[in-house]
């Protein structure tokens, strides 16, 4: 079997169906592909429209289980898939109707991992729906330009991952963070697909919209790990592009702690006193957003906090800046 789609399943009824539509509206034979869906402690009516779904679709296998999370689930869905290939498919999102046979395609030279150079962004999301252009020529070219988190972007070699013991880290927020650069760094051999067929939902409730104290503490813990693996990196462009995401990621832990009000403030404060590091990483980063952030901060005569808040501000006043 060529590849196996994995889609966690938590509360999703409102979604489930059209995800699963579309992962089924294809241009393959069913039997080159296998879609596993993992109900992860399901309390609404999701689990009713799994049970349907794999009834009817040979193709679809059903596991369920307590609630783990998303990394554990998938966790266990790399764990029981059969298929050359794993793509994590989120059960709010769907893909492209008869996009796997051109995805097939590229897989042909046998990958460890192929990259997606877009999204097609849905709901209120914002972001840009082309990570990168035809820059982007292999994997130095793709950690400097244009590298994004989301595993969703990403088809895996499933022998890869496992033999690297390549697993989402459990319990976490932001496990995408720190499972796709250190990945990625290991891969020796990378196709691309130029072209958008994953449509990412931003929606009311979604893990992405809730900013909590957790996220913060998980993100630092996160961005210390991958300052350390940065240490071994050898690769200029790669090194410049690594701690690049890093400075975002920084950026993003400063956002949710002015989000979550005197508490959130006073726990990123203490995170940026405890690694001046990473004003250094801010400073030196490709991207202008972190740079700039870094040199309104450094030069304020007010606490960084308070900037910091001021900034945001701005930015929810009038939609600018960052």
């Amino acid at each position: 079997m060529r590849l196996s789609i994995i889609v966690p399943v938590y509360n999703v009824e409102p979604y489930l169906e059209k995800c699963l539509d579309s992962l089924l509206d294809q241009n393959i034979d069913k039997s080159q592909y296998e879609i596993l869906v993992l109900n992860d402690g399901s309390t609404d009516k999701s689990l009713e429209i799994v049970h349907k779904y794999a009834d009817k679709y040979s193709n679809i296998q059903e596991f369920s289980h307590p609630n783990k999370g998303l990394s554990g689930t998938r966790n266990v869905g790399l764990k029981n898939a059969t298929g050359d290939y794993v793509w994590f498919v989120d059960s709010d999102d769907w893909i492209e109707k008869d996009c796997l046979k051109g995805i097939i395609e590229k897989l042909k030279d046998n990958p460890e991992v192929l990259t997606f150079s877009g999204m097609i962004p849905e709901g209120n999301r914002i972001g840009k729906a082309d990570f990168y252009d035809e820059r982007v020529k292999d994997l130095e070219d793709l950690f400097y330009y244009g590298m994004t988190d989301p595993v969703q972007f990403y088809i895996y070699n499933r022998q890869f991952l496992i033999s690297n013991n390549f697993y989402f880290k459990e319990g976490i927020k932001h496990e995408d963070t720190l499972f796709t650069p250190i990945t990625l760094y290991n891969v020796q051999k990378l196709a691309f697909y130029r072209g958008a067929v994953y449509h990412l939902l931003c929606r009311p409730g979604s893990i992405t919209t809730v900013t909590d104290i957790k996220r913060i503490v998980d993100l630092a813990d996160n961005i210390r790990i991958l300052y350390d693996f940065s240490k071994k990196i050898k690769e200029p462009k790669i090194k410049l592009g690594f701690k690049n995401k890093m400075a975002h990621r920084i950026t993003e832990m400063l956002n949710y702690g002015i989000a979550n009000g005197k508490k959130g403030e006073e726990l990123v404060r203490q995170i940026m006193n405890e690694h001046p590091e990473y004003w250094s990483i801010m400073k030196t980063a490709i991207d202008k957003k972190p740079r700039c952030i870094y040199y309104i901060i450094r030069n304020s005569p007010f606490s960084f906090i308070a900037t910091y808040r001021f900034l945001v501000n701005i930015k929810q006043t009038f939609n600018i800046f960052f």
